[in-house]
This record gives structure tokens, sequence and C-alpha cells, in this order.
């Protein structure tokens, strides 16, 4: 007390850290935390505990144990090899991926996809390429299908395609599938002639969508991958089943969701339900969670509120 500092008589103190005494009775009772120290758990969920508490933080932050508050992780900075090709932007909670010309975003917003057409060659002999295709292809289109070469100008040496199973094969070729299926874009060119056991992308002039990365066999076609287009503006507006349970709200080149009361943001476009119960807001009374909410069954001798969230 005081300034400069003067030590407070010596007091006896019978609860142990996080509990205090009742001022009527005299027994030890656990501290509420997150009702008495303002600011905790900034920008999460504080959630209290028998003699402490703990901090849920939304997807994309981390605890700070200094501040005890939820703090934005900067991708840009901590994931190595981000937005290969292109500048990464931090966001709240996330972060997008700023894409060249000849590239464009992925539909999560969170790496670029090259898309500048080359030559392809479905023959390696000895170390030499051979049979180019006549259509030009980009790089995915080529390697994630049946190509064994590729190269970027007529004058460049044709580069191997990753082996297939390898991590830079997988890097290359699992944009396909993260596409989400859309029946209403553009339907597959009819006038593409397959070879009779391997169905190939389609090719739409100046679009170059991902090819489906294992050869499939007719009995096991998947519906054609979508055909995007190369800017992509309004992500909310193209995909309209982003942000289940929320709201989507376009940013530059990507997107984020603000969800519904009662649902936080799991991953980047799922608002999962808030299990309310586990703060136990049901003082004499059962908590039953549901979907963006919860009730509370009261015991014999409580009344239940209107909004049935609280028992008296």
């Amino acid at each position: 007390w005081g300034h400069p500092c003067e030590m407070c008589p010596a007091q006896p103190h019978p609860c142990r850290r996080g509990f205090i005494p009742n001022i009527r009775t005299g027994a030890c009772q656990d501290v509420d935390e997150c009702q008495a120290i303002p600011g905790i758990c900034q920008g999460g969920n504080c959630i209290n505990t028998v003699g402490s508490f703990e901090c849920k933080c939304p997807a994309g932050h981390k605890f700070n144990e200094v501040t005890q508050k939820c703090d934005d992780i900067d991708e840009c900075s901590t994931i190595p090899g981000i937005c290969d090709g292109g500048e990464c932007s931090n966001t709240v909670s996330s972060y997008f991926c700023k894409c060249p010309p000849g590239f464009y975003t992925a539909p999560d917003g969170l790496k670029c996809i090259d898309v500048r057409p080359g030559f392809c060659f479905s023959t390696l002999s000895n170390g030499r390429c051979g049979n180019q295709l006549p259509q030009p292809l980009s790089k995915m289109q080529c390697c994630c299908d049946s190509g064994r070469c590729w190269a970027s100008a007529p004058a460049t040496a044709p580069e191997m395609c990753p082996i297939r199973s390898t991590d830079e094969y997988r890097k290359l070729c699992t944009v396909a599938a993260m596409l989400p299926a859309r029946p209403d874009l553009p339907p597959v060119r009819p006038d593409i002639i397959p070879r009779p056991d391997v169905i190939p992308p389609p090719i739409i002039p100046g679009v170059y969508p991902p090819p489906h990365p294992e050869i499939i066999y007719p009995s096991r076609v998947p519906p054609p991958h979508p055909i995007l287009p190369v800017n992509l503006t309004d992500y909310c507006q193209t995909f309209r089943h982003l942000c289940r349970n929320g709201r989507c709200i376009p940013t530059p080149g990507s997107y984020r969701c603000e969800c519904n009361k009662g649902y936080q943001l799991h991953g980047r476009e799922e608002c999962i339900d808030i299990d309310e119960c586990e703060r136990n807001p049901c003082i004499g009374g059962d908590c039953v969670n549901t979907q963006g909410s919860y009730v509370c069954q009261c015991r014999v001798g409580y009344q239940s509120t209107a909004t049935r969230t609280e028992c008296r």
C-alpha cells in the first residue's frame, strides 16, 4: 500500500489460489476470473474453471500468456513457403495470397496456382521427352494427368514431371481436389475426344483448370471439375456454400467468415456451434446444448425464465 510501497500487515489467508472466503460463511469459494478480471481473454472466449480459468481463442489466434489475450497469428511470417509464387497478406484470423499475372488464387485463397500455358510431352524414353501434344497445357494439367515432361516455352528445355506419390507431385496436384463441385459453371467441351481408357481435363481457351490428379477409368468418372475464371473477384458470389452458419464477406482475392450468434469459426469456412454448457450457465438446473444456443432444464424449486437460459 502507498508510494513508496509499504507491506500490509500479515493476515491469515485460509484459501488457496483461485479461491476466496465467502463473506457470510467464511467457506472458500471459487473466484470467477472471467467476471473478476477486466479484459481477460480479449478476442477469445473465457471459461471459468474450479480454482482457475482457460481462454479459448478463435482459429488463427493464439493465447498470449503475458497479456492474457488472444493475439492474431501472422501466418505470412510464421508458415514457411506460404503463398508460393505470390505475395502474402495477413488478415485477422487468416491471410490471403496476391497472385501475379499467369497465376490465379486457389478457391480457399491460400495459394497461387500456376495457369501459364506451356508444352506437354506424353513420352519419356532414355531421358528424352517426346510426342509433344498439340494443345497448350499448364504444368499442372500436363503432369497431373498423363504427361511425362513439360516446357514453359518452345525454346526452353522440357523438365520432367514429378513422380507420382512424391511430395512434389502432391504439392502440384492436390489443388484439383480443393475445387468445390459447381453445377452452374460452363459445361465441358463436347468436342474433346478422350483416349478410350483416360478422361482428360477439359480444355477451354484462356482458362486452364487443374485436371484430376489420378487416371480415371470410365466406370468411376466423377463429375467434371469446374472451370474457374482466371480473375475471380467475389468468392462469396461464386461459391454460395461458404461460411455455413455465418456470413461470407469478400476480401481482395479472398473472403472471410463472420459467424452467427452462438457459433464460432472453425478452420476457415465453417462456423461450429459453441457449447455454452461448458461454462455451466444453468445454476439450479441441467444445461442442454442446442444449435446456436442452449436451454436450462430446471430442478424442483427453480423456475425457468422466458428465454429458458436461466433457472431462478
